[in-house]
């Protein structure tokens, strides 16, 4: 597999994944929408900084990926509560248009990144950042359950 298309599907199952850690119940109460679009920031920037080409596909991936995280994430853990389940057609339109700007914004700091000289410098320190704003979501709804019940 080439390495730009093995960038383009992480971005989109790292864009994906970022919403679940929010959407499952219960939660760990994270921050609302920072900690997902920190992720989906850094997440399409750093691999748009370890790619040649393919800007508009990391784009299109990363916005796509959140859309459908966002869809996925609310089939797997729909809210027990009527209230909040009436609020997610809003929510789900909501997260996703925000979501837009920040692929897009952050598409243009990676090729700015790209472009100089850190990452040619620093090539596996970049992969290593990016593997672990990838592994973030995963690894938080692993342990949700076990720091819920350890929380209480």
């Amino acid at each position: 597999m080439q390495r730009n298309t093995l960038l383009i599907v992480m971005v989109a199952a790292g864009s994906a994944m970022c919403w679940w850690p929010k959407i499952m119940p219960p939660n760990l109460d994270l921050p609302g929408w920072k900690t997902p679009l920190i992720l989906i920031a850094l997440v399409t920037g750093l691999g748009t900084a370890l790619s040649d080409e393919g800007t508009g596909w990391l784009m299109s991936a990363s916005i796509l990926g959140g859309v459908a995280g966002i869809f996925c994430g609310f089939k797997l853990w729909w809210p027990a509560d009527g209230i909040d389940a009436a609020l997610v057609p809003f929510g789900i339109g909501l997260t996703a248009f925000t979501s837009i700007p920040v692929s897009v914004i952050a598409v243009g700091a990676g090729v700015a990144l790209r472009e100089s000289k850190i990452v040619t410098n620093n090539r596996r320190l970049i992969w290593c950042a990016f593997l672990i704003c990838f592994a973030f979501a995963p690894t938080v709804v692993a342990l949700t359950p076990l720091l819920v019940i350890l929380r209480k």
